[in-house]
């Protein structure tokens, strides 16, 4: 860590005070009743940081695959409306593309779990995966 001393020509100075170590932890928990305890015993043993908990799903190929398909149906059935809408058809489809968008964790602070006796309640909730499809069609 340093402190910084501003000089009269506009420049800092910087000199060395301290030194800082940060360890990180990375967990793994499948039981989710359990997440508040361990989130207890790492406070007890020292932990002042949290972040970066994610409650994810261990192979979401399957729910994002299925999200792809609606999307396509979507994207065409929208056309359709559209085509129709301008008195033109829908020829051969020309390009697609796709993004997956995935939402980011929200950070916990390790110090607001001080306060507590009890462990931390942490609640199962529901993962959400958006799928944005655009596609193009020739029209005829």
């Amino acid at each position: 860590r340093y402190n910084y001393t501003n000089k009269a020509d506009g420049s800092q100075e910087a000199e060395l005070v301290a030194y800082q170590v940060t360890n990180t932890l990375s967990v793994r928990v499948r039981d989710v009743d359990k997440t508040g305890d361990i989130l207890d015993k790492a406070v007890s043993l020292g932990v002042n940081q949290g972040g970066g908990i994610a409650f994810t799903n261990d192979d979401p190929k399957a729910t994002i695959t299925e999200a792809r398909k609606k999307a396509v149906a979507d994207a065409l059935a929208k056309a359709k409306t559209l085509a129709a809408a301008a008195g033109v058809n829908l020829g051969k489809v020309i390009e697609i593309t796709d993004q997956n968008v995935a939402p980011a964790p929200m950070p916990l602070n390790a110090k607001a779990f001080d306060a507590a006796r009890a462990a931390v309640p942490v609640q199962a909730g529901e993962n959400s995966y958006t799928v944005q499809v655009t596609v193009t069609f020739e029209l005829k």
